[in-house]
């Protein structure tokens, strides 16, 4: 087998499951059941199921890449530079996009639930919570406030501390299971919510393809396969494959359930993010939501990490398109997207880009309210892109000896796919932003 002779590595099976797991589920999910009040439940979990055999067809895709190479290759970007070099300013864009939009909706998310959790403890403690003063409950507060005390961290050129991260998203997310099962089988819980809306199997409109992208986001893991693959122990395709389906297929069932679970109890009133949806009254609720905090402050320095290093790169394109030469062209596009060029970043240029990024995306995060919205726009560049677009190309290039082939076809049928779900999506949203 071509993989043989690829160096196996410790990881047992169910650790490689575990841990491409906490790479897939994240803070999305919260915007799922919203995504399933915009298509009706039956068409959104046929689309939710679709989206993750795409991804593992993907993720395959990614695999075999791999295997033709012939080598290890440590990341994403590695392939992508080694095989399409001309378009490795894409790939930056992209993953700069995804990693960016998602850190965004961190700082969203937990000034949005900052704001209930210190409502929830008012009321749990007997106090009026709209006599608590303007300036407490602003979102704005909460989300500087944040950021100030991780912006220590952010300047971290390595975050070896924050591995710990994984097991609180695992705990963050059982956490918000039961809430959301329970106030859907608790007939006293229930009694709680709001009026719930009207809920349907099925609803055929434009706005499908606005929420559609909030689904493809939830799945985007190929930018971290190749780090899961190589430390599998006993490493074949076979194994590899396994770890795929079942990361996914266990991401899936989280996914449904939260989706129907969230759906049912609010139906065509489902808001952007499913936890703030809740009473604030509730402990239960306000540790839900507490951990949601924590979980996605935690997880915003390894956003911000990427985000700089593929903004880093693309500005080194731009600067290097416009200086080379005819005869060292080639060598400067080869350097300017080494994955060796981040470590030798100056301290200012670091710093820089760290700064800009993070005020940038605090003020966007600040003055956008709609969680959705962002999970749109980054599904349909970023997450399209990596998921679907980015592998098809890889591995029809790499394999371009034979293009008959049914998987062949079939990979161009991915990039096909992923390219219109791009341009459909992508024009939906920005209609929704300038109000068309």
């Amino acid at each position: 087998m071509a993989s043989a002779s690829l160096q196996d590595g410790r990881a047992s099976m169910l650790s490689s499951i575990s841990n491409l797991s906490n790479t897939v589920i994240g803070a999305g999910m919260l915007a799922l059941p919203h995504a399933f009040a915009t298509m009706g439940w039956a068409l959104g979990t046929m689309l939710l199921i679709l989206c993750g055999a795409i991804a593992t067809f993907g993720l395959y895709l990614v695999l075999m890449c791999e295997v033709k190479i012939g080598r290890r290759v440590d990341s994403f970007y590695e392939m992508a530079n080694l095989v399409l070099p001309q378009l490795a300013w894409y790939f930056d864009a992209a993953i700069f996009i995804k990693c960016f939009g998602v850190g965004i909706s961190y700082l969203m998310i937990s000034g949005q639930l900052m704001t209930s959790v210190i409502r929830s403890l008012a009321q749990i403690a007997g106090g009026d919570a709209d006599a608590m003063p303007a300036w407490v409950m602003s979102k704005t507060l909460w989300v500087m406030l944040f950021l100030f005390i991780l912006s220590p961290v952010c300047f971290y050129r390595r975050l070896d501390s924050l591995r710990g991260v994984g097991y609180l998203n695992m705990v963050a997310v059982a956490y918000l299971l039961i809430t959301v099962l329970y106030f859907t089988f608790s007939a006293a819980a229930r009694a709680t919510l709001p009026p719930r809306g009207e809920i349907k199997a099925a609803i055929f409109s434009a706005d499908i393809l606005r929420a559609f992208p909030i689904i493809v986001f939830a799945y985007t893991c190929a930018q971290n396969i190749l780090p899961v693959y190589n430390e599998l122990e006993q490493r074949t395709i076979f194994r590899c494959n396994l770890v795929s389906i079942l990361s996914l297929s266990s991401s899936a069932f989280v996914y449904l359930v939260i989706a129907l679970a969230g759906y049912g109890s609010f139906g065509s009133s489902t808001g952007d993010n499913i936890i703030a949806m809740y009473p604030d009254g509730s402990l239960l609720v306000c540790i839900g939501k507490a951990s949601v905090i924590v979980l996605t402050l935690t997880s915003y320095p390894m956003q911000l990490y990427p985000s700089r290093t593929s903004l880093n790169h693309m500005l080194q394109f731009i600067h290097n398109t416009h200086h080379r030469t005819q005869e060292s062209s080639s060598l400067m596009d080869q350097d300017a997207h080494s994955p060796r060029s981040m470590p030798t970043m100056s301290n200012r240029r670091w710093n820089t880009l760290t700064i800009g990024i993070m005020a940038v995306g605090t003020l966007i995060a600040m003055v956008v309210s709609d969680l959705s919205l962002v999970l749109g726009i980054v599904g349909s560049i970023g997450s399209t892109t990596i998921s679907f677009i980015l592998p098809a190309l890889l591995y029809r290039e790499l394999y371009r000896d034979n293009l008959h082939t049914t998987t062949q076809k079939a990979a161009l049928g991915l990039a096909i796919w992923g390219t219109l779900v791009l341009v459909l999506a992508l024009t939906m949203n920005v209609v929704r932003i300038i109000g068309l």
